[in-house]
């Protein structure tokens, strides 16, 4: 299974589904891609999130993309996140743990999404054991998107259901109860 940034709600029901997840990284890097984009929900629809590269790193290998620093994206992100989800039922709860990450200046994309997968994880309290496969070689590929079962969101009085954001909406919104929307996801959509 490929690390993705923070990931979308569907690529969590696939990580849920599995005792032992093992991250492959050994993979060429594709620009515009869940590598280095998510989106949330804001009062406007969806927004596409996009963690800055360095150019000359872009064209190898995912471990060895670097974040470009050159711009504030990090505090530009974070109030993007707040400004979606800090009326939602459990962003206290999870919104400073994420923030946390946000604010560390990982070198590679890698080692950031890392960090925030592991993070989210703990936040859920997903017992998968996690690997990471630094060897294992393998082109990037786009998941495919499964109908995502609805659930109460920040601005559902304004906006209609948007389907598989990333798994901030979902922790934000369900906050204990995300662990049961992903079981419930994996056996309706197999």
């Amino acid at each position: 299974m490929l690390l993705r940034c923070i990931g979308s709600i569907n690529y969590w029901v696939e990580v849920y589904s599995k005792e032992q997840v093992t991250l492959l990284t050994n993979h060429t890097f594709q620009k515009q891609s869940t590598l280095s984009q998510f989106e949330i929900v804001n009062p406007n629809g969806r927004q596409k999130l996009s963690i800055p590269t360095v150019k000359a790193t872009r064209k190898g290998l995912y471990k060895s993309v670097a974040i470009d620093y050159s711009t504030n994206w990090q505090v530009e992100h974070w109030r993007s996140i707040e400004n979606a989800y800090l009326k939602s039922p459990f962003y206290l709860y999870y919104g400073y743990k994420i923030e946390a990450v946000f604010k560390t200046n990982q070198t590679s994309l890698l080692d950031f999404n890392l960090a925030l997968f592991k993070t989210i994880k703990d936040c859920i309290k997903l017992k998968s054991v996690v690997q990471i496969d630094n060897e294992t070689s393998l082109y990037f590929e786009e998941m495919s998107a499964d109908k995502t079962i609805v659930y109460p969101q920040v601005f559902d009085t304004k906006l209609p259901f948007e389907e598989n954001l990333s798994i901030l909406d979902l922790l934000f919104n369900l906050g204990p109860e995300t662990l049961d929307y992903l079981k419930q996801s994996r056996y309706t959509n197999p």
